[in-house]
């Protein structure tokens, strides 16, 4: 098990008040929701540091044919890793789409500066974090199949494929 380091820094007045936790170890439903994450996550930072900033993270997800999911399996897990329940909104019309919120800067900084994910436009190459990497095999399976949830295939030219190719180079 992975311990990972205090982050009592990177709680806003905010995150204290609503009793807002962020994970001290790496567990199987932290690699699954960073899957998830990768695939169908979006941090964003505005204005970070000054007075109204605004830290969100979300995680968008398709209408109608996502919803069970949304609703059932992801919203419970992001409350009970992070403790704060989030919000659930449809996007446009023209999207068609159920996207998941949390504004908490705590959890932006957390999952950026802990985790090494990116903030702002993700790149449609996503690649396993280091950290899943370091847990072993189960972090790997949870990480995948919250990955596959949320894009449903892996593509490799034209043909389905896993990445798995790409971990024993690094190995």
């Amino acid at each position: 098990m992975i311990h990972l380091s205090p982050h009592d820094e990177f709680l806003s007045s905010m995150d204290k008040h609503r009793r807002l936790q962020l994970p001290t170890t790496v567990t199987s439903d932290l690699c699954l929701e960073t899957g998830l994450d990768v695939g169908d996550g979006t941090r964003t930072m505005y204005r970070p540091g000054q007075r109204h900033s605004s830290y969100v993270y979300s995680v968008a997800q398709r209408f109608p044919d996502e919803w069970f999911g949304t609703i059932f399996v992801i919203s419970p897990l992001l409350a009970s890793l992070y403790g704060a329940k989030p919000k659930i909104r449809k996007s446009s019309a023209r999207r068609n789409g159920i996207c998941l919120y949390l504004n908490s800067r705590a959890i932006v900084l957390f999952k950026h500066k802990s985790l090494g994910l990116p903030v702002g436009e993700c790149s449609r190459i996503a690649s396993i974090p280091r950290f899943v990497r370091n847990v072993g095999e189960v972090g790997l399976q949870r990480f995948i199949e919250g990955f596959q949830y949320a894009d449903g295939s892996f593509v490799g030219g034209t043909y389905p494929m896993y990445p798995f190719d790409d971990l024993e180079r690094q190995a």
